[in-house]
């Protein structure tokens, strides 16, 4: 397994990727928007603080982690990366999709609309799939105490958003409840209703 130092140098450069995509979206897709900016400080804060925590926790603080020396450990690790890169490129096409209709916050914008092209055909948040995934990658990148706690957290938050935002939109948006039967929350249907 890596671990330690090296560990800690590949948690940099996923984080950096993930701000790096992130923050380019957000600054180009919040000019399309008529109602301020997508994002909020204090939700911006908080996941720039937990991703220093994920990048110097196996460095630092290595006795909150798990290692093997066997070689399914590295196994764990590479399906991790794999996991993490799958998530990037969820994020990335369900972004180009959603435009500016992406926030941090539960809103309705002017103008809003349903969107249901790309990843929105089969599932109503792909975006928030995506965060699953990587808080999957990283357990599995790095098997400790603070990505364990940042999976089930982001399971919880992200849970509790899409409801909250299920409810929002199906009151201000027509088509949105109609929608929400064709599509599941999270994952693809293997049969359609």
């Amino acid at each position: 397994m890596i671990k330690g130092f090296y560990l800690s140098l590949a948690m940099l450069a996923i984080m950096l990727v993930f701000f790096t995509m992130d923050f380019w979206y957000m600054n180009r897709y919040d000019r399309e928007r008529e109602s301020g900016k997508g994002w909020s400080w204090d939700y911006t804060l908080f996941t720039i603080a937990m991703a220093l925590i994920v990048i110097l926790q196996p460095w630092l603080t290595p006795w909150l982690g798990w290692t093997t020396t066997l070689r399914w450990g590295l196994v764990l690790q590479i399906f991790g990366s794999i996991l993490v890169l799958l998530s990037f490129g969820l994020h990335i096409w369900a972004r180009r999709h959603l435009r500016r209709f992406y926030t941090e916050r539960v809103e309705v914008q002017q103008d809003h609309q349903v969107v249901n092209t790309g990843p929105y055909a089969m599932v109503r948040h792909p975006v928030f799939t995506s965060f699953f995934l990587m808080a999957i990658g990283l357990f599995l990148l790095n098997p400790a105490l603070i990505t364990l706690a940042i999976m089930f957290y982001t399971f919880w938050d992200f849970s509790r958003a899409a409801q909250q935002e299920e409810e929002l939109l199906s009151k201000t948006l027509p088509d949105y409840t109609a929608y929400m039967a064709k599509t599941s929350r999270f994952l693809p249907r293997l049969r359609k209703p």
